[in-house]
């Protein structure tokens, strides 16, 4: 429970990149995660190296952009779903969870990125990326290092639950 409660999204990284045996099992922690009728409509697209990176972020922010939509992490997972599927939005964020939870579990940091998923004119057009044709890109996981330690300090908002009996 203490891992659950002590994960923080992360914004900013160190350039170390992460062991691809930790990657992949952030990801098979997406690919068990819970989906609607079991039908695991989804596709995970590991992004490491930096020029495709780049050419990444500079499709999603313009050539001229400056920053990076993805915090300069190492390594990008995009989640994808085979357009139409109804339960497209809920799917991707359990796959979401697992793979923020198992990150925070193996001592990497993550953020969701939201730049792509609903960007109508890339989410289905980055096949170059090794998103595969008929899917749409619906969830995006920047992982890394951290480069600071992210506060412990965390806000609970008040009155956000109701028992009735």
């Amino acid at each position: 429970m203490r891992s659950l409660l002590s994960r923080r999204s992360v914004r900013s990284y160190m350039e170390k990149q992460v062991p691809l045996d930790k990657v992949l099992m952030v990801v098979e922690a997406g690919r068990y995660a819970p989906n609607g009728m079991h039908q695991e409509p989804w596709h995970f697209t590991v992004l490491r190296n930096a020029e495709k990176l780049e050419q990444l972020n500079k499709l999603v922010l313009g050539e001229n952009a400056s920053g990076s939509f993805f915090y300069n992490a190492p390594t990008l997972i995009l989640v994808s779903i085979e357009i139409g599927n109804a339960f497209a939005q809920a799917d991707s964020a359990c796959a979401m969870t697992n793979m923020m939870n198992a990150a925070h579990s193996l001592g990497l940091a993550s953020v969701w990125c939201n730049r792509i998923n609903g960007n109508s004119s890339i989410d289905t057009k980055l096949t170059a990326f090794g998103v595969p044709q008929g899917y749409q890109v619906t969830a995006t996981l920047a992982l890394g290092y951290g480069a600071a330690a992210p506060s412990s300090e965390w806000k609970i908002k008040e009155n956000t639950v109701t028992v009735v009996e």
